[in-house]
């Protein structure tokens, strides 16, 4: 008989896949519908994102639209429709608990509009929930590596989960210059982690789902290098190398949760 993880309640029943896709264009249509029809200097007022000082990225903002940064805002929405995707896909026997699932639907949802939210906008609110979207993914493959590695209860992981992530709110406030590197070094603690599960647990699980995720995220990291240095820059084209990042993270999204997917009990 397969061994069956009994911490969590079984649930293997995915959401209907045209209404998830159906909720998501409501999302990303919504996003952009509310942002378009906001008057052009409605920015004006609020505090700047602290990229302004140098130039947020390659593409040129546009001070006449409510969007700023058009390629890079429609861009980010890519997180969305990733995110709601997660929610169609639960294989049978998965290890990864459902409840985990949504919120890494959530998080990854939540980088989308925070995004662009941020890149129309290009205030410092917008950086925070822009930044607040990537911690929560970053952070959910720390905490998720170690419920597995032992066997953390799902009130225990959750409180670590919202500890963290609320550490990393203050932070954001109070010294925002540091977000980008906090960044790198929990995602690069968080694949140490999970690979120091795999080699002691020796789990069912398709690890070239990683490899793949993690080797476009490197893609898209060496494209947003490229585009914030201007070495690679039209700073009025639609081809944006950071819209470019922004495709490529969300497909690597993708990836990363086909990785915990393939997770079996047994």
């Amino acid at each position: 008989m397969p061994k069956v993880d009994r911490k969590y309640p079984p649930y293997t029943c995915p959401m209907n896949k045209n209404l998830t896709i159906a909720i998501a264009f409501l999302i990303i249509t919504a996003t952009l519908t509310l942002l378009t029809t906001l008057p052009a200097q409605t920015w004006q007022t609020w505090q700047p994102a602290t990229c302004l000082k140098q130039g947020c990225f390659c593409e040129a903002p546009n001070p006449h639209s409510p969007i700023r940064q058009f390629a890079n805002t429609l861009s980010s929405l890519a997180f969305v429709l990733s995110g709601a995707l997660v929610l169609t896909h639960r294989p049978q026997n998965q290890r990864l608990p459902y409840g985990y699932a949504i919120i890494f639907s959530f998080s990854a949802i939540l980088t989308g509009v925070g995004s662009a939210f941020y890149h129309a906008s290009l205030t410092f609110i917008g950086q925070f929930f822009d930044v607040l979207g990537m911690f929560l993914l970053a952070t959910f493959m720390l905490v998720y590596a170690f419920e597995r590695i032992w066997s953390l209860r799902l009130k225990t992981t959750i409180g670590l989960f919202l500890t963290i992530n609320l550490l990393f709110g203050w932070m954001q406030f109070a010294i925002p210059d540091t977000r980008r590197y906090v960044f790198a070094i929990v995602l690069v603690i968080a694949l140490v982690f999970e690979s120091y599960y795999r080699r002691k647990n020796k789990p069912n699980i398709t690890v070239n789902k990683l490899r793949l995720g993690t080797g476009l995220l490197a893609l898209a990291y060496i494209i947003w290098i490229l585009d914030n240095t201007r070495i690679l820059c039209a700073e009025t084209s639609l081809l944006q190398g950071h819209a470019f990042w922004h495709l490529l993270g969300a497909v690597s999204v993708w990836f990363l949760y086909e990785y915990y997917a393939s997770e079996r009990n047994y």
